[in-house]
């Protein structure tokens, strides 16, 4: 084979080389996934529901401990007392941490307590009989639809139910039209129960209930979905 020859097999190979590496070309490199970032204490979740309809207090303190890791005292009042808990949770559509503390807090103040946390300790929580914030001494009485009011200027704990407003749009809906209630007035959602807790003055829980009238029908329902 003359030097001519051997030159031009030498191109033809590298010509078919390359044109192998064009029609098969090696597989990108593949980089290691990057590890998940550890999630906060706060963004713990459960899966299953809380369902306890039967519950002392140191089964509820026992369960804010878990959700919240805060040590709780237990008032002799609270400790005789019964709390409901029933909050559905799934896989699909989980509960964190403080959502399920938050609904333990509803479910204290639907009884009339409150979980107070301590002046000097943050960690620490006391379970005892709610009281008027900033007011003095004497725990809030708790009244239902129907049941007759006290005096206009006196604070109370309402459970106002909704037929067909979720308790959420009735709290953005009650919250935004009258504002932030009174100083030490709150409204609250309780989901598993259709309903919101109120705390405040006795004269504009009353114009609450009128309000509610005119926004829990199916037509109010329907222009919440439209406009969410």
């Amino acid at each position: 084979m003359t030097p001519i020859q051997r030159t031009i097999i030498a191109l033809l190979l590298t010509c078919a080389t390359a044109t192998a590496q064009r029609l098969d070309p090696a597989p990108p490199a593949t980089a290691s996934p990057a590890p998940k970032p550890a999630a906060r204490p706060g963004e713990a979740t459960i899966t299953a529901g809380i369902f306890e309809p039967k519950l002392s207090g140191k089964g509820l303190a026992d369960l804010y401990r878990k959700f919240t890791g805060h040590r709780v005292l237990v008032s002799a009042a609270a400790a005789t007392a019964e709390f409901s808990v029933m909050e559905e949770a799934s896989p699909q559509e989980p509960l964190t941490y403080g959502q399920a503390a938050e609904r333990l807090k509803i479910a204290a103040t639907l009884e009339n307590f409150a979980f107070v946390p301590d002046e000097q300790d943050p960690n620490l929580d006391i379970l005892t009989l709610a009281t008027r914030p900033n007011r003095g001494c004497g725990g809030l009485k708790v009244y239902n639809e129907g049941d007759p009011l006290p005096a206009a200027g006196e604070y109370i704990m309402y459970v106002m139910t909704f037929k067909y407003l979720k308790p959420a749009d009735a709290v953005r809906i009650l919250t935004k039209r009258f504002g932030k209630l009174s100083p030490d007035g709150s409204i609250a959602a309780v989901p598993g129960a259709s309903a919101v807790v109120i705390t405040d003055k006795t004269a504009l829980i009353r114009m609450l209930i009128e309000f509610k009238k005119v926004i829990d029908t199916p037509s109010y329902q329907i222009l919440c979905w439209l406009v969410a």
